[in-house]
């Protein structure tokens, strides 16, 4: 997959002249306040060049102005696992992703930040580049959506029930070395969840997660572990 950053500017000129790339989804950020700015302003249109977009309207904000505009990390982009699935379809249908944001600087570079470390461990390459400043919540967000997207508790948990590797080839010892990693209320949660049969409803209550997916309570329980399993049913 190719991940290329386009400012409004740069993508509508190759829509213009008339070469955008073929087999592209395009990704593209826009800001909700530029509209009180100027009632004119619409999003860049693809209508003639693609039809595999997926729009954002999400302000480009630091965490440290979420407050600010009453948002929480949680509640800033709730896009972003909607986007982490059409993400995941673009990869899988072997098609090229631009992202695009106003200035091709901020938030294009972050997500585009985010889906280079997720398939490639090469997010680094855009935050080394001095023609970008990564927006980290976008950055963030999306990697994270993208982390849960991937995740199969049903998988997960036909492997892990029996983790002594007499079942299963995995080893024992990284199983737990990645268990000791988590804390004590991580260790709980995956406790009650896999053992005890707790409910989610129930999980939810006791530890505060009502607003969280399973596959998201998992993930946050057991990243490692989860990565783990998910590269050893891989080979």
């Amino acid at each position: 997959m190719n991940v290329s950053i386009f400012s409004r500017e740069a993508v509508e000129a190759i829509i213009s002249d008339e070469i955008f790339p073929k087999n592209t989804a395009v990704i593209s950020f826009c800001d909700p306040e530029l509209k009180h700015i100027d009632k004119d302003y619409i999003p860049v249109d693809y209508s003639s060049v693609c039809d595999t977009v997926f729009h954002c309207a999400v302000e480009d904000l630091d965490i440290d102005y979420l407050p600010e505009k009453g948002y929480t990390y949680d509640s800033f982009f709730p896009e972003a696992p909607e986007l982490a699935n059409f993400i995941n379809k673009a990869y899988h249908d072997g098609k090229d992703v631009i992202c695009q944001c106003e200035y091709g600087q901020s938030r294009s570079a972050g997500c585009a930040a985010a889906i280079l470390e997720f398939y490639e461990h090469n997010g680094i390459s855009v935050f080394a580049n001095y023609n970008y400043y990564p927006n980290q919540v976008i950055y963030h967000k999306v990697f994270d959506a993208l982390e849960t997207s991937s995740f199969h508790p049903t998988e997960y948990l036909k492997c892990v029930h029996d983790y002594s590797g007499t079942q299963f080839p995995f080893n024992r010892c990284v199983i737990e070395e990645s268990l000791n990693r988590l804390t004590k209320t991580e260790k709980d949660i995956l406790y009650v969840y896999l053992w005890e049969k707790l409910s989610v409803i129930s999980i939810a209550e006791q530890y505060g997660y009502s607003d969280l997916r399973i596959e998201q309570i998992l993930s946050k329980c057991h990243r490692l572990l989860g990565h783990y399993i998910a590269s050893g049913m891989r080979r």
